[in-house]
């Protein structure tokens, strides 16, 4: 009897670490997918040179208000521990950088991300840029003129989802609105995964943008796997 009871303590504390475990990765998953819409809103603020007119830091993140643009919320980052053989979630690597042009794009691993057609992704919540002018039609049978080709659509910029591949553990990124997905490469669980708790000066292990609020000098820096960002403070 003493065995029985013994084993099923076992395989109870076994199926506690797997909930555990899942329940990590999916606060991880909402998590990541709302630091992406933050991300967003923060390009389209630093391409229109917007300012911060204040931040506020409460129970769950920060929310950053702006001069023109829409307020941009930052949730803190929760505990990335597993909780089994001291493996940690790990978290894929995006970002923002600025192209040459001046825009921002999205980067994941490093690696400017792009879309099917091969064109980088634009991180602002603007419209992309404006489709390629349609191709004159050739002429038709009997020297009759053929169709005009049709003007090409603006792109419209939207931020990425992310998910975990439920065979694979991988993670997964899409552009589409969740319609197709590309690999990121990194697994969600593994032996190399950061520590989840909290990190120096009160920052969150788990989060893909971090704040800084610098009062005395006026700005704000914005913290990211890529870069720092700074936006100026004003009223």
């Amino acid at each position: 009897m003493a065995g029985m009871q013994t084993a099923c303590t076992d395989y109870q504390d076994e199926i506690d670490a797997l909930d555990y475990r899942v329940t990590v990765l999916e606060n991880l998953v909402q998590k990541i997918n709302a630091d992406l819409e933050a991300l967003q809103v923060l390009a389209e603020a630093m391409e229109d040179g917007d300012y911060i007119t204040n931040v506020t830091e409460n129970s769950t993140g920060w929310i950053v208000e702006f001069g023109h643009s829409k307020p941009m919320i930052i949730t803190n980052g929760k505990d990335g521990k597993d909780g089994k053989d001291g493996k940690d979630a790990q978290m894929p690597d995006i970002s923002i950088r600025q192209g040459g042009d001046g825009y921002y794009y999205w980067v994941v691993n490093g690696e400017w991300l792009k879309g099917p057609d091969g064109t980088m992704i634009h991180a602002s919540g603007k419209d992309g840029k404006d489709g390629l002018d349609g191709k004159d039609g050739k002429d038709g049978v009997d020297g009759k003129d053929g169709k005009d080709g049709k003007d090409g659509k603006d792109g419209v910029a939207v931020a990425p989802q992310v998910r975990i591949n439920q065979s694979t553990g991988v993670w997964e990124i899409s552009v589409d609105n969740g319609q197709t997905w590309i690999s990121t490469g990194t697994k969600a669980t593994g032996k190399d995964g950061k520590d989840g708790e909290n990190g120096k000066d009160g920052k969150d292990a788990n989060t893909i943008v971090q704040i800084v609020t610098h009062w005395t000098e006026n700005y704000v820096e914005f913290i990211t796997d890529s870069g720092t960002f700074k936006v100026p403070l004003g009223s």
